[in-house]
């Protein structure tokens, strides 16, 4: 049991190495960054709205980029290995399937962890620099927002272990899409009207609700976010994440590489 925490420990750091290399992360943490700070202009163009704006600009931001470092790093962590082949020398040495692919599910959790850290440093020197009050309700919706995260790097994982790395990548934003407008899904029989009624049942409840992880809305408004919520968000993620994952890893490891 120790040893194979310790093997998945040094896969998970050796890809957080690996995706700090990668250039698209650097491009969106720059664009993330850059974004918070446009805020500053549009704060000072808006009237008694600056402050809800700069939230809404950083919350957004951090939520948008993270979400694509989840997909597009998420899918290549192991449909690219294996279109390159560079999977057969790891699987070759004393790892289980079962490490390397939650070992590298948490080395990219951890990297998004550094990069909603990073992204929020940021945001709140926004706010300080324009003489705006720290707002410690941030870290609730920064937290929600990461769990959402975890849960979309667990999707693009399961993708990625039975398709290509573009069809996956496609279905992971797809996922994420109609998560986000699981409502437009549940009610998908007046959008359209020839689609049964059982399928959009079943899609609402497969599909897991992003909307639960976004609370930029009320905290931009002042709303306060019980520890109750949280709470709830928290099971309702490791609830899904949990499903999700056991069964990638169940894919992953029946998968034929030869």
């Amino acid at each position: 049991m120790g040893r194979g925490l310790s093997r998945v420990a040094a896969v998970a750091a050796n890809t957080f190495r690996e995706t700090v290399r990668e250039r698209v992360l650097y491009n969106l943490v720059f664009f993330a960054i850059l974004m918070t700070a446009s805020g500053l202009l549009l704060g000072q163009l808006s009237i008694r709205q600056d402050e809800k704006i700069l939230i809404d600009i950083g919350l957004g931001a951090i939520d948008l980029f993270g979400t694509l470092i989840a997909v597009f790093i998420g899918v290549g962590l192991v449909s690219k290995e294996i279109e390159r082949r560079s999977l057969y020398p790891l699987l070759a040495k004393p790892l289980s399937r079962g490490e390397l692919f939650l070992g590298k599910f948490a080395g990219l959790v951890f990297t998004l962890l550094v990069n909603v850290a990073v992204m929020m440093a940021g945001l709140y020197a926004t706010l300080a620099a324009t003489g705006r009050g720290v707002e410690p309700r941030l870290l609730a919706a920064a937290y929600a927002t990461l769990l959402g995260l975890v849960l979309v790097v667990a999707i693009a994982m399961l993708f990625s272990t039975v398709t290509s790395s573009v069809l996956a990548s496609v279905l992971s934003v797809g996922v994420v899409v109609a998560g986000r407008f699981s409502d437009v899904v549940r009610h998908m029989g007046e959008v359209l009207p020839g689609a049964p009624r059982w399928l959009s049942e079943v899609l609402y409840a497969v599909i897991p609700n992003f909307q639960n992880f976004d609370f930029k809305d009320r905290v931009a408004y002042g709303d306060p976010v019980p520890a109750s919520v949280l709470a709830w968000v928290t099971v309702y993620a490791a609830a899904y994440v949990t499903v999700v994952l056991a069964v990638g890893l169940a894919s992953f490891q029946s998968r034929d590489f030869q």
